[in-house]
């Protein structure tokens, strides 16, 4: 985003045209939604658009940059090589607490993820998440080689097999949030979290049921 030509726009009009256009994409998938529904919402010429966004792709990947990028940025900034028998688990808790407390205080992202997992449905618009999912595999990758390294974490199934596990019930999850969001409180919202944290974590710890 940094070097993005939307990067010049004040910074409550870019929030507005990726809140508009999130809803848009949500709605009605990536295919469905219509670049001129979201010039017209927000005000806009086409020519001015354009001059921000090459098109209903580049909009679509600068609003995901924007909602995930504080997330994305922490997996990558996030050392395995550190993570001692003692300091694992904790560390894994610290940054899922860390990720909840950033959702909590982003709107935003409730809408961004529903506009993700609309297009992510969809085989023919998956191609859209992929490099997000990826991340995600890749991080999931280092934690449970790390964990198996340090003996906390079971070796009876195959690594692609907890990484699917995992990935599945992670998007479960998200997709549970992401419905019934408006219902929780913050409070609410940390506590459950909490809950599929240790839910996790009972899936990957040998010897747990």
């Amino acid at each position: 985003m940094k070097n993005h030509p939307s990067s010049k726009l004040p910074q409550d009009r870019r929030r507005r045209i990726f809140r508009v256009a999130a809803q848009e994409f949500a709605t009605h998938g990536f295919k469905g939604a219509s670049l001129n529904r979201i010039i017209a919402a927000v005000g806009m010429s086409k020519s001015s658009f354009y001059h921000y966004f090459g098109n209903k792709r580049d909009l679509f990947a600068q609003i995901l940059d924007d909602a995930l990028g504080p997330f994305l940025a922490a997996q990558a900034s996030f050392d395995f090589a550190q993570l001692t028998q003692e300091n694992f688990w904790p560390a894994i808790d610290r940054m899922a607490a860390e990720m909840s407390d950033m959702a909590n205080q982003s709107p935003q992202l409730v809408l961004v993820g529903r506009m993700f997992y609309r297009c992510h449905e969809n085989p023919l618009e998956r191609e859209l998440t992929r490099e997000v999912m990826d991340l995600s595999v890749k991080w999931l990758t280092g934690m449970i080689r790390r964990g198996q390294e340090l003996g906390l974490l079971r070796r009876d199934l195959p690594e692609s097999f907890l990484i699917d596990l995992l990935m599945t019930t992670g998007m479960s999850i998200d997709r549970w949030f992401l419905e019934h969001w408006d219902e929780l409180s913050p409070d609410e919202r940390v506590e459950l979290n909490a809950k599929a944290f240790d839910l996790f974590r009972r899936l990957l710890e040998p010897g747990r049921d």
